[in-house]
């Protein structure tokens, strides 16, 4: 009885300690407009924590009308062993808050494109297997482009989620940093 036990628990736990997603995360992730963020699993450290970072470069602050504008995404943290993310870009305000603003341009075989869970009309950018592989000890970056909407329907809101992982296949040990970011029109 002493071994069963302990083995029922591992046996039914299992499935949540394989839950890692490096071929890429569910969509809708990033924390923006009311959507839950990586940290809802990836929860025993706090959010944002020090000793890391995600920056997004190439968002412009103003964005003209069908421009293509490359953005990249880096996340960095000390014992990183994978790392991963997901964007989307929503139109910030007005009639079609909440909705796809623009459209992404995949560049390489690291990333790809999956439609929302709730609205198939809006896509999220994200890492997949090959992508998740840190090429860089504590280090991992992505390079997409967006084409800004035409026509111009307001500001749109980036909504970026990163996870740094230990890459031991479970949401235990995992940092999960968040970044908004708007660009007007």
């Amino acid at each position: 009885m002493r071994i069963v036990i302990p083995l029922a628990v591992f046996l039914i736990g299992l499935p949540f300690a394989l839950s890692g997603y490096k071929e890429g995360p569910s969509s809708n992730m990033t924390g923006g407009f009311g959507d839950k963020s990586c940290h809802s699993c990836h929860d025993d450290n706090p959010l944002n924590p020090r000793g890391g970072s995600l920056t997004v470069a190439g968002v412009p602050s103003r964005y003209t009308t069908g421009q293509t504008y490359p953005i990249t995404v880096t996340l960095a943290r000390d014992g990183m062993r994978r790392g991963g993310f997901e964007i989307a870009a929503r139109f910030a305000s007005g009639p079609l808050k909440g909705k796809q603003a623009g459209a992404w341009r995949l560049l390489d075989e690291r990333v790809q494109l999956v439609p929302s869970q709730k609205d198939p009309s809006l896509q999220f950018v994200q890492h997949n297997t090959l992508g998740s592989r840190a090429p860089t000890a504590g280090a991992n970056s992505w390079t997409i482009e967006w084409t800004a909407p035409i026509p111009a329907a307001g500001p749109v809101q980036f909504n970026v989620a990163g996870n740094a992982t230990n890459d031991d296949a479970s949401p235990l040990g995992d940092y999960i940093y968040l970044k908004a970011l708007r660009s007007g029109p």
